[in-house]
């Protein structure tokens, strides 16, 4: 009769097993650090180690951004709002019939005549003007 193929297969997987979980424990252990070719690795795990804290310090670094980031953009949307009803209460405050209401208190009132344009005539000219124009006809 032949081999039973498949317990050769167990037998190999049982091997595989036994080696991966001695490793394991051999890791929680902590005996694995007795052995002299950790020494070599000790380089490569400090490299680990580094890369590690360097992403752990990125991580936090990137939510302490994003957390700014939050309060900068409620900060804008306060001030934006700020900046509107100010400009409204200007435009209310500003309005012709506003002001004339408030200046009757004090007993002013709106003008019902309408403004005039002073012109200047033309022919009146610069004092300096004049004198430079009087002393060439003088001269003539």
């Amino acid at each position: 009769m032949s081999k039973n193929i498949y317990k050769n297969i167990d037998e190999k997987n049982k091997k595989k097993e036994s080696k991966l979980s001695g490793r394991l424990y051999s890791v929680m252990d902590g005996s694995f650090l007795t052995k002299s070719r950790i020494i070599e690795l000790l380089p490569f795990f400090f490299y680990l180690m580094a890369l590690a804290l360097l992403l752990i310090f990125n991580s936090y670094y990137a939510e302490k951004k994003m957390r700014e980031k939050e309060e900068l953009r409620k900060e804008l949307t306060e001030l934006r709002i700020r900046y509107i009803n100010t400009k409204s209460e200007l435009m209310y405050i500003t309005n012709q019939s506003e002001i004339a209401n408030k200046l009757k208190d004090k007993g002013l009132t709106e003008s019902t005549v309408p403004p005039r344009v002073i012109e200047k005539p033309k022919k009146q000219r610069s004092f300096l003007l004049n004198i430079l124009e009087r002393s060439f006809r003088q001269t003539d």
